[in-house]
């Protein structure tokens, strides 16, 4: 019977390893687009892309779905200014986005509604970039059935560090949760930089 022998057992044990890992990562889209794709398109957050919600203290997040529809159910537990000011549950902007988005209006649209478990009467929405604080809240009304809310930030630096697409739901007691299920940004015209 043949025995391999010790010397040989990690550079082949690496080499399968290797081969596992690449030949995994062949599979699927790649989701890398350049800046001009990303002007061109637009940015979507819908399905499992939605994952990538980030939630500060104070606000809880489930992914689910109803039939075919994927979306994310978020609940407050206190208001934006209360605590820690954070971004509440957030999108953030990878390098790419952000330099595809900087330096131009940009158009956010949320497709939401209320929970139907703890339903919040609205939604305050942000968009945060340099130059753009706290007190850029939003507050939208809310319905039980799904809405579109539209919203264009002028973003008063044209370079970016950073950048968040900020949900936070009503949070009077018993009334905080609301559902999300797309998000979408759209460079609009660029700005006088």
């Amino acid at each position: 019977m043949f025995s391999l022998p010790d010397w040989a057992f990690y550079p082949i044990a690496a080499a399968a390893c290797a081969a596992m890992i690449g030949g995994a990562l062949s599979f699927g889209e790649s989701t890398h687009r350049a800046p001009e794709q990303i002007r061109a398109e637009g940015l979507t957050y819908e399905g499992d892309l939605l994952y990538g919600l980030t939630t500060a203290n104070g606000l809880t997040a489930e992914f689910l779905s109803e039939g075919e529809t994927q979306f994310m159910r978020i609940r407050a537990e206190r208001g934006p200014l209360d605590g820690m000011h954070s971004a509440g549950a957030f999108f953030a902007l990878s390098p790419s986005e952000l330099s595809a988005l900087q330096g131009h209006r940009v158009r956010i649209t949320i497709r939401a509604r209320q929970s139907s478990i703890q339903p919040a009467e609205g939604l305050r929405v942000s968009f945060f970039v340099p130059g753009v604080g706290q007190d850029s809240w939003q507050r939208m009304p809310l319905s039980d059935t799904y809405q579109d809310i539209v919203f264009d930030a002028v973003p008063v630096s044209c370079e970016w560090t950073f950048g968040f697409v900020g949900l936070w739901p009503d949070w009077a007691f018993e009334a905080d949760t609301v559902e999300i299920e797309r998000v979408d940004l759209t460079a609009l015209e660029p700005l006088d930089c």
